[in-house]
């Protein structure tokens, strides 16, 4: 699972849309995978374009945060507190987010909601997010 994925993904059940917080799912990884940067792989100037482009478009859609967190808890520090104009207009900048999103992998572990303490297994980069009939609104 990407941490694309992740910055997306909240606790649906009944429980917590009564809590009204909608807090992002804690990750416990047991096994991560981070891929080579496909732009450094790359010779290809127009990959590394849209490359770039995707990541400039994604960045307001984000919950800065949440992506954060989940970078951490995945053993990736080097984000910084706080997107600036300047740093959302830096190519070496959108290179690295990209990166973040798209090549760093939860292969195995855990998300975890904090409000109510369900847990998600994630396998084989698969998160199952299936609720429980009782668990529904």
């Amino acid at each position: 699972m990407r941490l694309l994925t992740h910055n997306v993904l909240r606790n649906n059940t009944a429980a917590a849309k009564s809590k009204n917080t909608n807090s992002p799912l804690l990750i416990t990884a047991t096994e991560i995978r981070v891929d080579e940067p496909t732009c450094a792989s790359s010779s290809d100037p127009a990959q590394q374009q849209r490359e770039i482009a995707f990541a400039k478009n994604i960045l307001p859609s984000l919950d800065w945060p949440t992506l954060l967190q989940g970078a951490k808890a995945m053993g990736m520090e080097s984000l910084p507190p706080m997107v600036t104009p300047e740093l959302a207009a830096d190519e070496g900048f959108l290179r690295a987010l990209y990166h973040v999103l798209m090549d760093v992998h939860l292969v195995n572990g855990m998300l975890t909601c904090p409000d109510t303490g369900r847990e998600f297994p994630v396998t084989d980069g698969i998160a199952d997010v299936m609720l429980q009939e009782s668990e529904c609104d």
